[in-house]
């Protein structure tokens, strides 16, 4: 009995894991293409220095994603046409993002006061041009994500990763 609990709970563990690590890969990947493109924009080619705050926001936003996610963020719109669901919560969760980014911020100059106001690790609270644009392009980018996840729920996890992962037959051609 105690041998069967404790497959489950490593299958449990292994998958939630595995769950953890694909969601913040892709948050860290587009976190990072955002501070190349910071890098590049700016003119700030310390890019290096910019990654390693780019994998702890990822850490962070995971974690926030997941916790919305098991609060059902969203749950009202999974009987609706798939693009609702997909669309709502790529919005919501760039909003999330964004206000994560700007509450960072603010604590980072409340906590170093002179270290420049002005930088390219985060949006400033004023600067609403910035915000959105980085709104729309984290809006954008999640769009694949959680299309990625609603079909998968649709067609089941492990359909989904035979479809992605493995070569298939060509489709006879009429």
């Amino acid at each position: 009995m105690i041998g069967t609990y404790a497959r489950g709970l490593k299958t449990f563990v292994l998958s939630r894991a595995g769950h953890f690590f694909f969601v913040f890969g892709y948050l860290w990947l587009l976190l990072s293409v955002y501070a190349l493109h910071n890098s590049v924009v700016l003119a700030d080619w310390r890019l290096l220095g910019h990654l390693g705050p780019a994998m702890l926001k990822a850490l962070v936003f995971t974690k926030f994603l997941l916790i919305g996610e098991h609060l059902g963020l969203a749950a009202g719109f999974e009987d609706k046409p798939l693009i609702w669901p997909i669309l709502i919560k790529a919005a919501l969760f760039s909003g999330v993002l964004i206000g994560f980014d700007v509450v960072e911020v603010v604590v980072v100059n409340a906590i170093w006061p002179h270290a420049g106001s002005k930088s390219s690790d985060g949006i400033e609270p004023t600067d609403l041009r910035t915000a959105l644009s980085f709104a729309f392009m984290a809006f954008v980018a999640l769009i694949p994500f959680f299309g990625i996840r609603e079909f998968g729920k649709v067609i089941g996890e492990d359909r989904m990763r035979d479809l992605l992962f493995h070569r298939h037959a060509k489709a006879p051609q009429n």
